[in-house]
């Protein structure tokens, strides 16, 4: 009885955060649309062209951010890869995911989205005239999810080392590896 009660708060919990994601999508293409229409009807169509072209880039990389088969990361780079539109970074992200899943559950999900939150939070506190277009290659595997970072440096020392993150520089390029704990 017990196992029900939590799967039902669990999926409760679930369908109210997603209902909000789906609320908050609707509000941010509105606003997008209005600010195109406020471009085409003051003539300024290179703008309007402009903001287009942000939004296709935006949803580029939130369908690759899906391609992830963990949901909580997934949901994590959603949110950051949209503040990170706003403060206009340029971000290009790949996702390949090499395993058969498309959801997929691990122990150790909550420090991996804390190391991710200190990298993007690195990210989003440099100053304006500082930012720089970043890509972002992302591999999933069963037993790990593999970062690459262009474009910035610095990264691994904002990673709190553990047994369970490999972070290799080469080139100028960063690639943190966490591995996954008892993955399902």
């Amino acid at each position: 009885m017990k196992k029900n009660s939590e799967y039902l708060e669990r999926n409760t919990r679930y369908i109210s955060y997603m209902k909000d994601v789906f609320r908050k999508q609707r509000h941010d293409y509105m606003n997008y649309f209005q600010i195109i229409y406020g471009y085409l009807q003051l003539g300024k169509t290179e703008e309007a062209i402009g903001q287009i072209k942000k939004i296709i880039q935006l949803n580029s990389n939130i369908s690759q951010i899906y391609k992830l088969s963990l949901f909580h990361i997934s949901i994590f780079l959603d949110n950051v890869i949209k503040e990170m539109e706003d403060l206009e970074y340029i971000v290009d992200i790949d996702v390949i995911n090499n395993t058969k899943n498309t959801i997929s559950f691990f122990d150790n999900e909550e420090k991996i989205i804390e190391n991710l939150g200190l990298i993007f939070t690195y990210f989003l506190e440099k100053d304006i005239e500082s930012k720089k277009n970043i890509g972002i290659k992302i591999e999933e595997f069963e037993d790990r999810i593999s970062f690459i970072f262009f474009g910035e440096n610095k990264i691994s020392t904002l990673i709190k080392i553990n047994e369970n993150v490999k972070i290799i520089e080469d080139n100028g390029r960063i690639n943190v590896v966490f591995k996954l704990k008892n993955y399902i």
